[in-house]
């Protein structure tokens, strides 16, 4: 188990409830420490708490999206993704890393194998990991800023979007 989280028992004892994650402070990413900054670490987990991960830096890119694997594989009208650098992800829950499926030949998703929980997609080629935005404990700064596949979305959803932050600003008068 990973130092950085520690799984407690519930107050009840109830196998039906996850178990707690008490988080303590991770250990500074390489050159963090010599440039004073310490990446933003956030944690996340499955329904049943058996895959559960780690990640660190800011969120980037928040957005919906309403393709048809999305909406088969939640069973809803869409699902919130959060960009992060996959070199910052750390699997820390006793089950390990999730079980991957294909749903592109260039795009595997991961889910928790006792749950069924849908927690990551990777891109080959990408750097980036996208974790679902209700996995994660901490979903400050995670508002969508974008929504693909928007024309397939249910017609009775209706999204008001976050302003993206990186968008060019209007100069002020």
């Amino acid at each position: 188990m990973s130092p950085s989280l520690r799984t407690t028992t519930p107050a009840s004892d109830d196998p039906a409830l996850p178990p707690a994650a008490v988080p303590v402070r991770p250990a500074p990413a390489p050159g963090a420490a010599a440039a004073g900054l310490e990446p933003e670490r956030r944690t996340g987990h499955c329904q049943c708490g058996d895959i559960a991960y780690e990640v660190l830096g800011t969120p980037d890119d928040p957005h919906l999206c309403s393709c048809e694997h999305e909406t088969r594989i939640s069973g809803g009208p869409a699902v919130l993704w959060v960009g992060f650098h996959k070199d910052g992800l750390k699997w820390t829950g006793p089950g390990g890393e999730p079980t991957w499926f294909a749903t592109y030949p260039t795009l595997k998703r991961g889910f928790c194998p006792r749950c069924g929980t849908h927690l990551v997609s990777v891109a080959n080629g990408s750097d980036m990991v996208m974790v679902t935005g209700f996995s994660l404990g901490d979903r400050s700064g995670t508002d969508p800023v974008g929504h693909s596949f928007r024309e397939e979305a249910v017609p009775w959803m209706n999204i008001t979007l976050a302003p993206d932050p990186c968008a060019s600003q209007p100069a002020a008068p």
